[in-house]
């Protein structure tokens, strides 16, 4: 607390402390703090009263040559209006020779974070542990994070940065702003904030969502200098000022105790700054998690990400400032935003701001996250403040999530609709499984059938009941076609984990399926040398689940057999659950259907003390499965060309279907 002006006691020792402009031009503040080295009130007051005199001078110094807020602006806008135009020829042309649309927008990121970092630092930008939290903050990944710090030196070593001072001075000279040392560096970091603004603006550019085709940018650039001020990292780094020689006894019988170059100390007041941000301290978690078996691969990355948004979205990263008001409003706003979100690259960069304003103009269908993924995003809320508490950052309030949780009503049973068996004919009567126009048209009648995962998906959840990822991502060696008893190996690969433990299982290979060619269709994949089984579903971007990819195709197939499904909530998943349903329905033991369904066997006796049942059993349980394909006939295997001839993924994902 202030004893004086600009003085205040920490522990027995007097400190000065003021906050004073930063020289950069806008309204940003630099606190400074220094010891005064003495428990005496009155020499402390004396001593405060000369370094604010200093102070004073500072101020009128650093203002005088500051470039006046209005003309700040107005070069800001200037150059990120005019760097924009020049990006929008560039992509023009580059769309014009068939450049790749992602990398692209990757490349305009890292650029625009290269300008971000130079306009803050100058000559010696580097990107240190501040800046990491602020890029991972911001949604960038490690890859764009090192790309970052070789644009760095790439910049310096090929003339890039600095800009050329001609730009410089004739932005000075257009304003008429003096050419003193700090106009010309603030200019220079003007242009340089511009430029990164420009680049940054990827939505416009690469998404086809254009705000300035209503109003130039809208008031995106003309916003307030404080909306897009330089990067300053996150803890104000005290700034000592010298103190004027003083002449007195008493001021000479401590000068050997005063030294303003001494390291500031810390008291651990409301100032200062954790020393991990959330983020970091997630993902430190996350990959202990991982590495004792506790997390799979994708849940850590679930929290990872969850971790990165609630960032975004809070403004910080810094525990000790979360609320329980803030994770209350975070599930309101995910509730708000689009069910997309997080397929785009640009969703990790852009303000959150603009993600629900695009909301907004989606039909309703296609806004909001489901109860069940907003019942798990706040369940893993609640593992993130425990792991910021256990890891000695706690939440500054946290009061759990038990109440953010919506309570399910009655037994679960039903909860999930399942197809009838008649549903299923329908579907398998669609032209993929009896002849279709072409591969580009696959639910159009025709002469042709092809082999693919819009074939064999389908069965392969309806006859052994994997989830998604299990089959989508399994491996032409994870099927043993020459086994007594042939079987798929559901594990953990290189494309895919899994969800727990007990999801690593050996299921028999259902006899619909083999009649129907399915070993024949692995052998010509191993032969043209194909690892995954479904390689068609393997994205440009590797974070792209391969079940997402299949998923696009699934939605045409269900549409054309069954309108209704989708109001009925009939979902890809259900094939699973009937599959479950009808071996219950034909009395299949529950420990049976588990060990084939890769279900947790909580009871001891069948769970901990027995092995999982043999193959020739669960064969014995999944034939007792309807059958709604026995009505096909076998067609000679045909895979599709971008199979056949190995083709790279496309830079967005398509479907593997018509």
């Amino acid at each position: 607390m202030a004893v004086a002006q600009y003085v205040f006691k920490r522990g027995a020792i007097y400190w000065w402390r003021r906050r004073l402009p930063d020289g950069t031009g806008s309204r940003a503040l630099l606190l400074i703090e220094i010891s005064l080295r003495t428990k005496f009130l009155e020499r402390a007051k004396r001593l405060a009263a000369e370094i604010t005199l200093v102070s004073e001078h500072l101020i009128r110094d650093i203002r005088q040559e500051m470039i006046d807020p209005d003309d700040a602006k107005k070069i800001l806008i200037k150059v990120a209006k005019k760097h924009s135009a020049e990006l929008d020829v560039t992509a023009a042309a580059e769309v014009a020779n068939g450049e790749d649309v992602e990398a692209s927008r990757c490349s305009d990121i890292v650029a625009g974070w290269t300008n971000r970092i130079f306009a803050a630092q100058g000559d010696l930008a580097r990107i240190g542990p501040h800046e990491q939290r602020e890029m991972k903050a911001a949604g960038l990944d490690e890859v764009v994070i090192d790309e970052v710090k070789k644009h760095l030196n790439f910049y310096r070593w090929h003339g890039i940065y600095p800009p050329p001072p001609g730009k410089i001075l004739e932005i000075l000279e257009e304003h008429d702003i003096p050419d003193t040392k700090v106009n010309f560096q603030q200019a220079q970091q003007l242009y340089l904030r511009g430029m990164s603004a420009a680049l940054l603006d990827t939505r416009r550019r690469w998404t086809g969502v254009r705000p300035d085709d209503d109003a130039l940018l809208q008031a995106a650039l003309v916003a307030d200098a404080a909306a897009i001020e330089p990067y300053v990292p996150p803890r104000p780094t005290s700034k000592p000022i010298p103190i004027p020689q003083m002449d007195g006894p008493e001021l000479q019988q401590e000068e050997d105790d005063f030294d303003v170059e001494d390291e500031i100390e810390e008291d651990g007041d409301d100032l200062e700054e954790p020393t991990r941000g959330l983020v970091e301290i997630v993902e430190r978690a996350a990959g202990q998690n991982v590495k004792s078996d506790d997390w799979t691969d994708k849940t850590a990355k679930q929290h990872v990400a969850l971790a990165k948004l609630f960032v975004r979205f809070v403004g910080h990263d810094n525990p000790a400032k979360m609320r329980q008001s803030h994770v209350a409003d975070f599930k309101l706003t995910l509730s708000e935003m689009p069910k997309n979100y997080g397929k785009s690259p640009r969703d990790h960069v852009i303000p959150l701001i603009d993600i629900l304003a695009r909301a907004k103009d989606m039909p309703p269908e296609q806004v909001g996250l489901s109860q069940g993924t907003l019942n798990r995003h706040m369940t893993q809320m609640g593992n993130i403040a425990d792991i910021c508490k256990h890891a000695g950052f706690p939440f500054g309030n946290f009061e759990g999530v038990s109440g953010l949780r919506s309570k399910k009503k009655g037994s679960g049973r039903g909860e999930r609709a399942r197809f009838s068996t008649d549903e299923l004919r329908l579907l398998f009567n669609l032209p993929i499984w009896n002849g279709c126009d072409g591969e580009n048209s696959r639910l159009s009648p025709g002469e042709l059938t092809f082999h693919d995962a819009s074939y064999w998906g389908p069965m392969l959840a309806l006859y052994h009941g994997p989830r998604r990822e299990e089959y989508c991502g399994l491996l032409v060696s994870e099927v043993e076609a020459d086994a007594e008893v042939p079987a798929i190996r559901i594990e953990p690969n290189f494309v895919r984990g899994l969800k727990n433990a007990d999801s690593k299982r050996r299921v028999p290979i259902h006899p619909e399926l083999i009649r129907l060619g399915f070993l024949e269709y692995v052998a010509a994949l191993k032969d043209i040398g194909h690892v995954l089984l479904f390689p068609e579903l393997r994205a440009a971007a590797p974070s792209t689940p391969m079940g997402d990819v299949f998923d696009e195709a699934w939605q045409d197939m269900r549409v054309a057999a069954i309108p209704s499904a989708k109001e009925d909530g009939k979902v890809l998943h259900s094939l699973r659950h009937w599959c479950n349903n009808e071996m219950k329905q034909f009395g299949v033991a529950a420990e049976i259907r588990k060990d084939i369904l890769g279900h947790t066997n909580a009871d001891t006796n069948e769970g901990r003390y027995s092995d999982a049942a043999r193959l020739r059993v669960m064969a014995k349980a999944l034939a007792q499965l309807p059958q709604p394909t026995a009505h096909l006939s076998r067609f000679p295997i045909r895979l599709i060309e971008r199979v056949e001839k190995h083709h790279a993924p496309p830079t967005k994902a398509r479907k593997s279907a018509p």
